[in-house]
């Protein structure tokens, strides 16, 4: 068994580790949707709703919800474009960069 003193010093590296905070972005992408919108807009640079519902082949409204999810995390960014939103990823996010790196 261990002592105290070494549970208490690996408490404490673990506390340290830098990956930990990469547990919420494998939560917020552990939705098969929200991977791929992520992904897409990675590689598009910026889609809207619509398109981004016809390339996943879900509806506007659940791409919309995702979208939201991703935009309260800041990952994403939207612009209004007459009546249709778009959405870009934030290429400076930190997170965004470890995404890339990832993938």
């Amino acid at each position: 068994m261990l002592e105290p003193t070494q549970i208490s010093k690996i408490k404490e590296t673990l506390k340290k580790n830098p990956a930990l905070s990469l547990v919420g972005l494998f939560s917020l992408l552990g939705d098969k949707n929200r991977f791929l919108i992520i992904k897409i807009l990675i590689e598009q640079g910026e889609m809207c709703v619509t398109d981004l519902a016809k390339v996943l082949d879900i509806s506007i409204s659940a791409v919309s919800q995702h979208l939201r999810i991703l935009e309260m995390s800041r990952m994403i960014e939207g612009e209004k474009m007459g009546q249709m939103m778009c959405y870009k990823p934030k290429i400076d996010d930190p997170q965004i960069k470890k995404i890339i790196n990832l993938m």
